[in-house]
């Protein structure tokens, strides 16, 4: 693996902070029970963690992590402080009475949304970063929620159905509830065998894809200004290969896939106006065992995989045509069955949630020295099946 600076914090990687969407990698309940019959390890002991640094208190404002827990029912919420300390918010966790399927947190970081397999919940967000329910703690919408996405713009509500056939919209209201859209979203119907994973929208907001498991990637038109959706192209994998996560560069010009199956690893597309997707190379990017996340800094500079089965995230730095190079001291370690990942509002710190713990939330830094590498910064018990993960913006 390597090893890093004797102080790595003295050259931490300060990255230029940009607006981006960072809910991560919803699951839908068949799903989640699906995962937990499979056989996981983690791997601790080759992750360097910098003995000068002691995380400092206090959390900077709006600057806040929330995981969702779906074996305890719970969402926890968290501050990152200037040096990367985790600290459970007041009133964390909350308690639901059914488990969470996603996560988001508004545009102005004023609102988060809870989604679960039959309706989503809203809660404003303090200035110290407490949390208060809408509408006395009842839902605000109904829906079968896998995933959900803001726009841009802040403007709309996108969620991806657990049932895998519609994507349904919503405006978003000033006082954080919800209103159908104007065209209410967009049904669908996909080939091949739909597992819905993850849905995003492109930085540009002009278009939106959905990745479907062994259905391969779904890509649609948006209009910002009517909410429209129009399906474009479906891409299908190779046989016997899910498409798990996915990621969309600042430029909206490429779209990154963490893959597993029979062609395992990172996959990287070009996404053309019309939605046809191109891959950059023949090759598929190398990664751990089951990837099934991907997440890139706030630069666009590099790309991280969240590997599942082996409790590792890939690193990768990302030159000319999205071309990719693993970065010194790859593959990482994190905790047992990872899933989850997203890098915070100030391009600091990247974090990951982990399904089955040790830890369940981990907070890295930005190596200076040798570019893109990681290193442990902190960590936080979150509850049981730390699942989905949403930071402000």
């Amino acid at each position: 693996m390597g090893v890093l600076p004797s102080n790595p914090v003295s050259a931490v990687y300060r990255l230029t902070p940009m607006r981006s969407i960072t809910i991560k990698f919803m699951r839908t309940m068949p799903s989640l029970l699906l995962l937990c019959l499979l056989p996981i390890s983690g791997c601790s002991g080759f992750f360097y963690k910098d003995s000068t640094t002691t995380p400092g208190t206090g959390t900077s404002a709006t600057n806040y992590a929330f995981v969702a827990n779906t074996g305890s029912n719970t969402v926890s919420g968290f501050g990152i402080s200037t040096t990367g300390a985790l600290a459970a918010l007041s009133g964390s966790p909350l308690t639901l009475q059914l488990p969470p399927t996603a996560l988001v947190v508004s545009r102005d970081n004023k609102f988060l949304w809870v989604g679960t397999v039959s309706a989503i919940y809203g809660y404003s967000i303090a200035a110290d970063g407490t949390l208060a329910a809408l509408s006395g703690g009842n839902a605000i919408a109904n829906a079968i929620c896998s995933d959900m996405q803001v726009s841009p713009d802040g403007k709309w509500m996108m969620v991806l159905s657990g049932s895998g056939d519609s994507i349904a919209l919503f405006s978003v209201n000033a006082d954080g509830t919800l209103s159908p859209g104007p065209n209410s979203g967009i049904g669908f119907t996909a080939k091949g065998t739909v597992i819905p994973k993850q849905l995003k929208i492109a930085p540009s907001g002009a278009f939106v894809v959905a990745a479907m498991g062994t259905a391969g990637e779904l890509v649609f038109s948006f209009n910002t200004t009517t909410g429209a959706l129009a399906l474009l192209t479906q891409t299908l994998p190779p046989d016997a290969t899910s498409d798990n996560g996915i990621a969309i560069d600042s430029t909206s010009t490429y779209l990154y896939e963490a893959r597993s199956g029979t062609n395992p690893g990172l996959v990287v597309n070009t996404v053309s106006s019309n939605g046809n997707l191109t891959p950059t190379t023949a090759t598929t990017y190398a990664a751990g065992t089951q990837p099934y996340a991907v997440a890139l800094d706030n630069t666009s500079k590099y790309a991280y995989v969240a590997n599942r089965t082996d409790g590792t995230i890939s690193g990768y730095a990302i030159g000319t045509n999205a071309a990719l190079t693993a970065v010194s001291g790859s593959p990482f370690s994190s905790g047992v069955a990872v899933q989850s990942l997203g890098a915070d509002s100030t391009g600091k710190w990247l974090l990951a949630a982990s399904y089955n713990g040790a830890p369940d939330l981990s907070l890295y830094g930005f190596d200076a020295t040798n570019l893109g590498r990681l290193y442990a910064v902190s960590s936080a018990a979150t509850g049981t099946n730390a699942s989905i993960l949403a930071l402000s913006h």
